[in-house]
Formats: C-alpha cells, structure tokens, sequence
C-alpha cells in the first residue's frame, strides 16, 4: 500500500512538474513594435507566427504588439499599403520594419489581402480597419458574422500570398445566400483622399473550384462602378459575370438608362453553343480551364465634347473590346455631370435571380487576389504567364501601342499609322468575333491603306499578326456607310 501511494505521489509531482513547465513555456512572450522606414508606428498592422498564422495579433496605435513565443520564433507582419515580410526573428531591437508597397509607386490602389487575419466571421471594426468600409455582406450581416467570405493562407496566385475564397452555398443565390458583397470606395486611395476619376483600369485574379458547376446560368464577378455623393439614384455598376460553360459577359447597371446591346456584343468571344435563352447557350469557355485566371476592365467616361468613352477588358492576356462610346454619353449627361468611378465592387454570387437555374446544386467556392486600380494599363497577366505554365509568354507578341486608324469613323478608305515592325497581317473582326478583313503586308512599312468601303456601318475591331502570334489588344474602328 506504502508503495503504491509513493508511486501516486511520484506520478503527481511529475504532471504538476510538466504543468508548471508547460505553463511557463506558454507565458513566455514577444514584444515588438512596427514601424515604417521613417520610423512612424503603423498601427493594425498583423503579426502571426510564420508557421502558425493562427497565432496573430494586430498592432496598437503605437505600433506595439506582444504575442506567445521567444527570440527564435519566426514572425509574419503585414500591413495594408507596405510589403509583408513573410519570415523574420525579431531581433534584439524589438522593431520590424516594413517598406512600402512598391506598386502603389504607379498603381491607384493595390490589396494583396496578406494584411489580413486567417478565417472568417470578420467584425465591423475589423471591415473597417481592413478594407476601409463599413459594411459586407458575406464577411458580416447586419450585426451578424457570417462565414462566407474566408481568409486562406493556403492558396493564393502569389506564393507565400492570400487569398479571399468566397463560399457558395447549395441553393443560394443573391448577396443574402451567396458569396460576399462590399464596395471599397477608391475615395480611400492612398493617394487622395478625395479621389474621383472618369478613366480607370481594375486587374485581379480568380480561381474556381473543381467541379465548379458552371453548368447553371451564372453570377457576378468583381468590377468597378462608382456614384454621385450628392444622390444615391446616380449609382452604377459596371458589372462582368461569368456565365454558363464559364464564358464571361459584360453588363452595366445603369438608373434611368436604357442599357440593351445584344447577346453577342455583351458575351466575350464566339458562341459555342446554341440555345434559345442565356440559360442554355455558351460562349467561349475562358473560365472553366483549372488554375488562376486574370481579369483586366478598363472603363473610361467620355471627355467633355468627345465621343471617346468606352469599356473595354481582358481575359489572360487577352483583349475583347464590349462596348464603344454610346453607353457611357448616353449615361453622364448634364444632371449626371459629377458622376465618377470611385469604387471597386468586391462582389461575387450566383444569381441576380431566383431562378432555380441559377442554384448552385452543393457548396462551391471561388478564390480572389491581387486587386489593382491604376490609371494605365496593368497587364499583370504577362507577369504571371510564364509562371503558371497556361499560355506562351505574351512577351513578344505586338501591342498596339503607337498603332493609330485615321479617318475614325471611317467611310471608304482607311489609313493604319504606327504599325509594329514585324508586324505581317492586318485583321478586322466584327463585334461576334468573326474575321471580316485580312490583309498582308508584303513589305516593312509604317502605314498601309485599307479599302472598307464595302462594310457595314457599324463597330469592328482590328488586330495585327507578327511572327509570335495575334496582338494582344485591339483598336476601335468606327464604320459609317
């Protein structure tokens, strides 16, 4: 018996040893602060474990955080507008500091997500803090958190990166059921405060899950849009989606405006696939290969006296002009003057309808990354391209660039100015993507005169051929016959 109690007293000095050591192990702790390379503290700045993001915090106002650990634990810190460092020691000085966001040298607005906590259920205060809205659905409804709107360090275009994976749920439809919804005012640019532009670029990259059932009639996709402050009915979307087969298409929410171009100038590239409603037919398959895919919109409001606004967008690399001038005239007349695009639309969800057709028929996700805003043309799909092993490097083959079309619009004869050197076809393609004009040049030369007098009044787009392949954008050519 004597024994045995020796031994239950052994057993219980050990647990209480290996308690006190395990207690003292978890209380032991880093202290730091982050700071810029001017020295300023950056405050709600994320700092988590490298091999455990799990374990975070967010700096003070002072830039000072403390979290479990010791000198050897290697830390991750991000913050919005500076680089992440993605696996650092802290170091005797107790400071980490962060260099700033080199794309926000040219680029509006750039969000990379790597500043956010992992998981779900955000927090006003954390919208706020991290996107600088106050409101987004999916992320939270009304006071409630929701979880449709997941932070995942697990995938992300960029390695070591984030990513935002929106959640589909079965059956759901529409902000309310379906993906998240939020607008980020550009007012919030780190360049102006009070940012308001009519000529804006927008690039991110997303990723659709396996066995995505883009066998349904579709959902909206992140675009740009933006508002009169003055009266909340001068707000307007310009809405992408991706529809059925996992073609893209291009709509715009306009108040008091007639908004009606036809199937095939709204869709990008050709039809595939016949059918009597939007439901049945396809286009152009771009979103349904597997891996990252690039979106790049460009929406321009007219300049006062020109009929010069435009939409325009790629898809990896590859350029679809939607829809020409009239849109955008039509839209900002003289009670619409102040009208700017100032927002982009983080929003992504089955539907825009209650149709059945629309239901996803099980939970399904999407992955989001790498947003940017800029004023010029981004093209970060050439960056990527070689990386992600889907398309030949877009490196060699011809932009348009210095390319020019005179008279435009166009009557009987047109004049191509600029042209590339190895530039060696031209061709004219109308808006169902259908080749209308080739014509080779035979020998090196700047210009070359085009005979159109047979087409069409009407919109077409041109390209030109090198040795490496078709331009990776096009010009407007306007016909009036």
């Amino acid at each position: 018996m004597k024994t045995k109690l020796i031994k239950k007293q052994l057993m219980t000095s050990t647990l209480l040893l290996s308690c006190f050591l395990i207690c003292n192990i978890g209380l032991a702790q880093i202290k730091g602060v982050v700071k810029n390379t001017s020295g300023t503290p950056i405050k709600n700045a994320l700092v988590c474990h490298a091999k455990n993001k799990n374990t975070w915090t967010k700096t003070d106002k002072k830039g000072a955080f403390t979290l479990p650990g010791n000198k050897n634990t290697k830390l991750r810190v991000g913050a919005l507008r500076y680089e992440t460092v993605k696996s650092r020691v802290i170091g005797s000085s107790g400071v980490i500091t962060l260099k700033k966001d080199p794309l926000l040298k040219t680029d509006v607005y750039h969000i990379s997500f790597d500043h956010l906590r992992p998981g779900n259920s955000y927090s006003k205060k954390e919208l706020k803090n991290d996107f600088a809205v106050g409101s987004g659905k999916g992320f939270l409804d009304g006071n409630k958190k929701t979880n449709r709107a997941f932070v995942d360090y697990n995938e992300s275009v960029d390695p070591g990166g984030v990513s935002i994976r929106a959640t589909f749920p079965k059956n759901g439809v529409k902000t309310a059921g379906s993906g998240f919804d939020t607008r980020i005012p550009l007012k919030n640019t780190f360049k102006n405060n009070d940012f308001k532009s009519g000529d804006l670029y927008l690039s991110y990259w997303v990723k659709f899950a396996k066995n995505f059932p883009f066998d349904k009639c579709g959902g909206k996709l992140p675009s740009l849009g933006g508002s009169d402050f003055n009266s909340r009915d001068n707000n307007w979307k310009g809405r992408i989606m991706w529809r059925r087969g996992g073609s893209i298409q291009f709509y715009m929410e306009l108040p008091n405006n007639k908004f009606t171009p036809t199937n095939d100038s709204r869709f990008w590239g050709k039809r595939v696939k016949q059918g009597s409603n939007i439901c049945e037919f396809e286009y152009q398959p771009y979103l349904a290969s597997p891996g990252w895919h690039n979106i790049e919109l460009h929406y321009k409001f007219e300049t006062a006296g020109k009929n010069n606004g435009l939409f325009e967008g790629w898809v990896d690399g590859v350029n679809y002009d939607m829809q020409n001038a009239s849109v955008f005239n039509n839209y900002k007349s003289s009670n619409r003057k102040n009208i700017t695009i100032n927002a982009i639309l983080l929003s992504t969800f089955f539907g825009g309808s209650d149709d059945k057709r629309y239901w996803p028929p099980s939970n399904t996700h999407a992955w989001f990354d790498e947003f940017r805003v800029s004023k010029k043309r981004i093209n970060e799909y050439k960056k990527y391209a070689k990386k992600q092993g889907r398309r030949q490097s877009l490196s060699n083959v011809s932009t348009l660039t210095q390319t020019t079309l005179f008279p435009n619009p166009a009557t009987s004869a047109l004049t191509v100015s600029g042209l590339p050197e190895d530039a060696q076809q031209i061709l004219i393609y109308n808006t169902h993507g259908q080749l209308i004009v080739s014509k080779s040049i035979k020998s090196q030369t700047n210009a070359l005169q085009i005979d159109v007098q047979n087409l069409s009044s009407g919109l077409y787009f041109m390209k030109i051929k090198n040795p490496e392949g078709i331009s990776t954008n096009a010009l407007k050519l306007f016909i009036r016959n």
